[in-house]
């Protein structure tokens, strides 16, 4: 009854409020969307890391795939280098007994 007779106009403490609890919201939400695009941000900082870190692997892949093919054509020359040594030892050890044999006649 008090507050009627000195004429306190409700409708304008409801605005006033309304507005208080808006700016309030806005702040939330401006507070919000400044943490999601920090977030946005080190994820995309995060996407671009894994990306170099793929990048540098499949170059060490394709780094390794052609070691292996030089390592494979190495190891097969060394086993035709072997082969090859093998059948020249074969041939002087054969020459060597030859010649023992008709040494010893």
């Amino acid at each position: 009854m008090a507050l009627a007779r000195e004429d306190v106009n409700f409708e304008n403490i409801k605005r006033e409020s309304d507005v208080e609890m808006l700016v309030k919201n806005m702040a939330q939400t401006n507070n919000m969307i400044a943490h999601l695009k920090d977030e946005q941000f080190e994820m995309r900082n995060g996407i671009k890391v894994h990306k170099e870190t793929i990048s540098k692997l499949e170059d060490d892949i394709r780094l390794l795939k052609k070691e292996k093919r030089w390592n494979m054509l190495w190891q097969n020359s060394l086993e035709e280098d072997i082969n090859h040594t093998q059948i020249a030892l074969l041939a002087v050890g054969v020459i060597n007994v030859l010649f023992t044999f008709f040494m010893s006649r």
